[in-house]
C-alpha cells in the first residue's frame, strides 16, 4: 500500500508515483524476459500474479503508466484503476491519443454513475446498435352509411408490430444509475447490470471502526518486501 497524499502536495505525489511506476516497468521487464527465477533454460517461464490498484489514477499517471498498462501483461500484471472522468486523462496527459492509448488496453470497463456524457459514451460507443420490437393497439369504429342494412356501426381493433433500430443503452441512462448499481463490459464485449451492495457499519463485525484501526491491522497483517534486493544477490 502506498499513500501519495495527492491532495495535499500534487507535484511531490506525482513525481514519487512515476518513479514507482518506471521501477514497476523496469521489473515488468525482467520477469517478461527471464521470469521469476531469473535466467534459466526452463520453458515455459514461471511468472507471477501481480495485482496493482491505482486510485485516482489520473493524478498519477504519465508517460510511465503506458507501457505498464501495455504489455505488463506479460509479466503477470494485472492493473485495476480508478477515475472519474475521461477529461482527467486528456488533462493529465495533454493528449487525446495517448488517453485513448491508456483505455484501449484495459479489458473490463466498470461504469458506475458519472455526469459527464464523455465519460459515458465511453462505454456506450462500443455497444452494437440492436432491434427492438414496439407493440401498438389500434382501435377504431365506423357509423353505417347505409341506415336500412340494419348495420349501425363497424368497429376494429388491430395490433401492429413495428421494428426498429437503436443503441443498446444511451449515455442518459448511465448517468441516471442509482447509486451501487454499475454497468459492466467484459469478456470481448459481453454487457453486464450489476448492483453492488453498500456495506452497513453496524451488522459488519469485520469492518474497521476507522482509517486508525485499518492502519493497525495492516501493519500486523501485512508482509512487506524491503529485503527483495538480497534474491538477486548471487
Amino acid at each position: 500500500y502506498v499513500g501519495l497524499d495527492a491532495l495535499a502536495d500534487q507535484e511531490v505525489a506525482t513525481a514519487v508515483g512515476n518513479s514507482m511506476f518506471a521501477d514497476l516497468v523496469s521489473v515488468c521487464g525482467k520477469l517478461y524476459k527471464h521470469g521469476v527465477d531469473g535466467p534459466s533454460p526452463r520453458r515455459p517461464y514461471r511468472l507471477p500474479t501481480i495485482s496493482l490498484h491505482a486510485d485516482e489514477f489520473n493524478e498519477l499517471m504519465g508517460d510511465e503508466f503506458i507501457p505498464l498498462i501495455n504489455k505488463g501483461g506479460g509479466a503477470g500484471l494485472q492493473v485495476t484503476a480508478y477515475t472519474q472522468t475521461w477529461s482527467d486523462l486528456e488533462a493529465r496527459l495533454e493528449s487525446r491519443p495517448k488517453a485513448g492509448q491508456v483505455i484501449g488496453n484495459f479489458n473490463t470497463l466498470v461504469m458506475f454513475r458519472v455526469k459527464e456524457l464523455a465519460t459515458a459514451a465511453l462505454l456506450t460507443d462500443q455497444l452494437p446498435i440492436v432491434e427492438t420490437t414496439e407493440l401498438m393497439l389500434v382501435s377504431s369504429s365506423q357509423d353505417s352509411s347505409q341506415p336500412g342494412s340494419g348495420v349501425e356501426f363497424t368497429s376494429r381493433n388491430e395490433d401492429r408490430i413495428s421494428v426498429s433500430r437503436g443503441p443498446m443503452i444511451a449515455p442518459s441512462d448511465i448517468v441516471a444509475l442509482p447509486k451501487g448499481q454499475a454497468f459492466v463490459l467484459m469478456q470481448g464485449g459481453q454487457l453486464w447490470k450489476v448492483r453492488m451492495p453498500l456495506p452497513a457499519k453496524e451488522r459488519d463485525a469485520r469492518l474497521p471502526q476507522d482509517l486508525r484501526a485499518m492502519a493497525q491491522a495492516m501493519r500486523h497483517a501485512y508482509a512487506t518486501a524491503e529485503h527483495w534486493w538480497s534474491e538477486y544477490q548471487g
